[in-house]
């Protein structure tokens, strides 16, 4: 599997698998509409999110959807989050980002260590940094998925929590370059 050997290659520490990536906030590769709809109750009741997700996948068969917890019974359990982007393939979430209202994270190590409490992910030196922007952004690769965290902005309104799994998003790749070498035909 390329990207167990590129992980492999790039020194990862992560040994996790898909299965083992861990849910947040309930949230988890691999969900239906349905499960995610589920953890924010008066979700289903939502007219704009519902005419969202009856419209048709793209044509690769990826969509994507927001969530604004605030506006939903469940806003307790989901304090301090000021919205949840979530991408589907083939109807299962692909990836999903959390965006936090907060708080300011002197570098983000601290954000990683808070976050990973309680999961069995590796401490924040094993992350891998972005170039440029080492004390904000860090990412950590596993076998098959891979999480990023982002501490910015102003009071910490940028923070984000991105995971991503890496099967669906290299199947949703092929599937647009498989696209791009059809070649065009007129009628």
């Amino acid at each position: 599997m390329s990207v167990t050997t590129s992980v492999v290659e790039q020194g990862s520490v992560c040994t996790l698998k898909l299965s083992e990536a861990p849910a947040l906030y309930g949230l988890k590769l691999g969900m239906t509409i349905e499960q995610i709809l589920d953890l924010f109750p008066g979700s289903k009741e939502d007219a704009e999110l519902h005419s969202v997700l009856l419209a048709s996948p793209g044509r690769f068969g990826n969509s994507t959807f927001l969530i604004t917890p605030s506006k939903y019974k469940s806003a307790t359990d989901y304090a301090g989050i000021s919205r949840v982007s979530i991408s589907l393939l083939d109807e299962r979430v692909s990836n999903f980002t959390i965006h936090f209202n907060g708080p300011l994270w002197p570098d983000v190590d601290k954000f990683i260590a808070k976050f990973g409490e309680g999961k069995e992910l590796p401490p924040p030196d094993q992350w891998e940094a972005y170039a440029g922007m080492e004390t904000q952004m860090k990412t950590l690769t596993c076998l098959g998925f891979s999480i990023r965290v982002f501490a910015g902005g102003e009071d910490g309104s940028l923070n984000y929590v991105l995971v991503q799994d890496l099967e669906a998003d290299k199947k949703l790749r092929e599937r647009r370059k498989k696209a791009r070498e059809q070649p065009v035909t007129n009628h």
